[in-house]
């Protein structure tokens, strides 16, 4: 499944502001990275909902791509914030 990774803010009334802004937020301001399927029909922007259930309207896209189909699906940037539902439902197998 073809993931956008999406940064949920630890405010999310920020979002519309940072995407104006067109700059990445700082660590402090991500709250948890989750995954969403990418829409059918524009692949590059997420589905309606991430993995583990969370409405995607109020998230940032990250422009992260994973190197191969096996490869991890988050940024390195982002390890210590990772939701681990939308993990498990991610990973392979």
């Amino acid at each position: 499944m073809p993931v956008v990774v999406l940064l949920e803010l630890t405010e999310p009334a920020d979002a519309p502001l940072m995407l104006i802004a067109g700059e990445p937020p700082e660590p402090s301001e991500v709250h948890l990275v989750h995954a969403a399927p990418s829409d059918p029909e524009v692949p590059r922007d997420p589905g309606l909902v991430t993995v583990c259930g969370r409405d995607t309207a109020l998230m940032l896209s990250d422009p992260w791509q994973p190197a191969g189909p096996n490869g991890r699906w988050w940024p390195p940037r982002w390890a210590g914030r990772i939701c681990p539902t939308c993990d498990h439902g991610v990973r392979p197998g």
